[in-house]
């Protein structure tokens, strides 16, 4: 057993270890002596915290120069730049991040910089001088640079949101590309950041999920359809089976944009029938309204009766009763409910009725099997008042002999 818990020799060994550590972090920026001159704590903190410190970077390996010497004359030694436009700071960080050799111990991808070029930001800053656009350092920071896994990282999941905004909530510069500043409020409304932000999902689509990160591109109206299937597979084989898919290889119809928007993105519900075809179908065409209503119908029905079943299966439980197998059947229930979320985007009531008649099925007969539990908790009650009339009969006699009783000690 003592090899499952560690002695207090252990941990003195763990507590070295860490030091050492921060020493070598230490170490690392102080090497050249940089920090000699450049004093700034918050700064020099950053840098020792980053991706960039722990890997063994040095001042000298960004900006050259010569660290050992102590005055400005280590800036005019040869190599040193300060880089003093974007240009150059994609540069400077491609020296490395486009070396194999230094990057396939860290298993990171040399193509970023032929990447950024192909992006909007980079066709921009390469093909137009524009200093305005995202560079480097505008996503990942300058001397406090963390690993994407790094929860504090500006490019983590929950984080890609405010880093993106800094530029495209920005009212002002978006307005001189004549783009919109609301993107990041409005894909805060979305059922994608719900996902991430309420439920913790961070496999869940961000704007790098759709436009890339380093080759970042809006999707084209056509090619909607393909970034979102390459998640929503499923429904992407369904929908280009459905009667929308002729429309949309025309262009007259903009995928799943047309229906649940694009950055506001909507989960598919019943209720988002009931808006999204009236954008396009006018009430003369009875057709496309009665398939609507039957596919919501059938949802909405499905959905209803397994909430019913999953409420009267907490109460149950509430109440004591032991619902185990209830429950089970339940999560069928929510199986096939699942399944509907996809199978909708058929629009075919064929393809959906057998499934949420299932469904249907399943929540009827948990209703009857927590009825039949109810059932017999009221029989074992109904069967224990006898018992109970008994009891408080013996109890009322043994008080009236123990009146009796006192009234003849009394006398």
């Amino acid at each position: 057993m003592k090899f499952l818990f560690p002695s207090r020799a252990c941990h003195r060994v763990l507590g070295a270890l860490a030091v050492l550590a921060a020493i070598a972090r230490l170490a690392v920026a102080a090497e050249d002596s940089c920090i000699t001159c450049h004093e700034h704590q918050k700064q020099r903190e950053a840098f020792l915290n980053s991706a960039h410190a722990q890997a063994g970077v040095t001042c000298r390996d960004c900006h050259g120069g010569d660290g050992k010497l102590k005055d400005e004359t280590a800036h005019t030694a040869a190599g040193f730049q300060r880089p003093d436009n974007k240009k150059a700071i994609a540069a400077m960080c491609a020296r490395c991040h486009s070396d194999v050799r230094r990057m396939n111990p860290y298993g990171l991808p040399t193509d970023q910089l032929d990447r950024y070029k192909t992006s909007k930001h980079g066709e921009q800053l390469f093909g137009k001088n524009d200093q305005k656009v995202a560079v480097c350092t505008d996503c990942h920071g300058v001397h406090d640079i963390l690993k994407a896994k790094s929860p504090q990282s500006r490019v983590y999941p929950t984080n890609i949101p405010a880093t993106c905004g800094r530029c495209h909530s920005d009212a002002k510069l978006m307005a001189e590309y004549k783009l919109p500043a609301d993107v990041v409020a409005q894909y805060k409304t979305s059922y994608h950041a719900h996902m991430v932000f309420a439920k913790g999902d961070l496999s869940a689509p961000t704007c790098v999920t759709c436009h890339g990160n380093h080759g970042a591109v809006p999707p084209g109206a056509v090619q909607v359809g393909q970034v979102c299937g390459k998640c929503h597979v499923r429904q992407r084989e369904l929908f280009e089976k459905s009667v929308h898919a002729e429309l949309a290889k025309n262009d007259l119809f903009k995928e799943c944009v047309s229906c649940h928007g694009n950055h506001a993105i909507q989960r598919a519900t019943p209720a988002l029938f009931a808006t999204a075809c009236s954008q396009c179908h006018r009430p003369g065409e009875t057709k496309p309204f009665e398939v609507r209503d039957r596919v919501a119908g059938l949802l909405r029905q499905a959905g209803e009766a397994c909430a019913a079943a999953t409420e009267r299966v907490r109460l149950a439980t509430v109440l004591g009763l032991a619902t185990d197998d209830e429950q089970l059947v339940l999560q069928q229930a929510g199986t096939q409910l699942k399944q509907l979320d996809v199978l909708q985007h058929s629009l075919s009531p064929e393809t959906v009725a057998p499934v949420a008649k299932q469904a249907g099925e399943l929540a009827a007969q948990t209703l009857a099997s927590v009825a039949e539990l109810e059932r017999r908790e009221r029989l074992k009650r109904l069967a224990l008042a006898p018992v109970g009339l008994f009891l408080s009969g013996i109890a009322l006699l043994c008080w009236l002999k123990r009146r009796q009783i006192e009234r003849e000690e009394k006398q």
